[in-house]
C-alpha cells in the first residue's frame, strides 16, 4: 500500500487532487490509500501518531498555520527525511523559504491532471529507489541493510563506518570506491566522508549536519560540486 494525503483548507481542492489520484491508481494500479486534512494541526497530530505517509500534497497558505512551518515540523522535530513533500500553492514567490524542506515538487493552482501524474510519478520512482539494499560484507558475513536507513559512511584505518539512527557498523573497503555506486541521494562531501542527503538538516558551504547531530566538514575540493548537487537534489532534478 502506498499512501498518499492531502491537507489544504479548501476541501473541493482535496477533492480534486483525491479524485486525480485515485484516476492513476485505476490506471497504474499501484494501490493507493488518500487521506485529507483541512489543517496543518489534525495532520501533525496524526503524523505524531505515526500516521504512514509516503508522500503529501500540502498547501502552503493554510488559514492557522502555513505549509512551510508544517514542513520544517515534518523534517525537523519529528526528523522524517523520507516523505516526498508536494507544495500547492495560488503563489510561486517561495523558492528560497523551500529550500531546507527539499520538497520533490511545487503545484501552482489550479492543479493539473498531468501534473499529479507526473509528482507520482517522480515521487514512486525515488521511493523505489530509496528503499533498494546495500549490500556490504562484515565478520565474513554478507549484509544488507535498506539505503534509507543510512546516515553517513565515514572511512578510518582502512575501514569503512556505517552510520544508522541506531549503530555504527564496520566493514573493509574504501570510500572512492563506494562513491560511484551510491543511489543520487548519496555525495562524497570529503575524501573520508559520503552523506545521506535525505539525513541532512543543515547546510553551509563548509559544513553539513546531519539526523542524529553529526557535523562534518564540506572540504574545499567538493564545495562547488556538494553545493550544486544539493541544489538540484533540493528541487528534484537529481537523477
Amino acid at each position: 500500500m502506498y499512501n498518499i494525503g492531502i491537507c489544504d483548507d479548501e476541501r473541493d481542492t482535496c477533492s480534486q487532487i483525491a479524485d486525480m489520484i485515485y484516476e492513476y491508481d485505476k490506471k497504474n494500479k499501484v494501490g493507493i490509500e488518500v487521506s485529507i486534512w483541512t489543517t496543518g494541526e489534525e495532520l501533525y497530530r496524526d503524523m505524531m501518531k505515526n500516521k504512514s505517509i509516503d508522500l503529501l500534497f500540502l498547501d502552503i497558505e493554510l488559514v492557522s498555520t502555513n505549509g512551510i512551518h508544517i514542513g520544517k515540523l515534518i523534517r525537523h522535530e519529528l526528523e522524517n527525511q523520507e516523505i516526498g513533500i508536494v507544495y500547492i500553492s495560488s503563489k510561486s514567490s517561495y523558492a528560497l523559504e523551500l529550500f531546507k524542506i527539499h520538497p520533490i515538487d511545487f503545484l501552482i493552482k489550479p492543479i493539473k491532471v498531468q501534473d499529479v501524474k507526473d509528482t507520482i510519478d517522480e515521487a514512486l520512482r525515488l521511493y523505489n529507489r530509496n528503499n533498494t539494499v546495500f549490500e556490504y560484507k562484515a565478520n565474513g558475513y554478507n549484509c544488507k541493510i535498506p539505503y534509507k536507513d543510512i546516515i553517513y559512511f565515514y572511512s578510518e584505518n582502512k575501514k569503512i563506518n556505517m552510520v544508522t539512527a541506531e549503530s555504527t557498523i564496520q566493514f573493509t573497503g574504501k570510500i572512492k570506491d563506494l562513491a560511484g555506486s551510491m543511489p543520487g541521494n548519496f555525495i562524497q562531501i570529503h575524501q573520508s566522508y559520503i552523506i545521506n542527503m535525505n539525513h541532512m538538516n543543515e547546510c553551509s558551504y563548509e559544513l553539513v549536519k546531519m539526523n542524529g547531530g553529526a557535523e562534518l566538514n564540506i572540504s574545499q575540493p567538493y564545495r562547488k560540486q556538494v553545493r550544486k548537487h544539493i541544489m538540484d537534489y533540493a528541487w528534484g532534478q537529481d537523477s
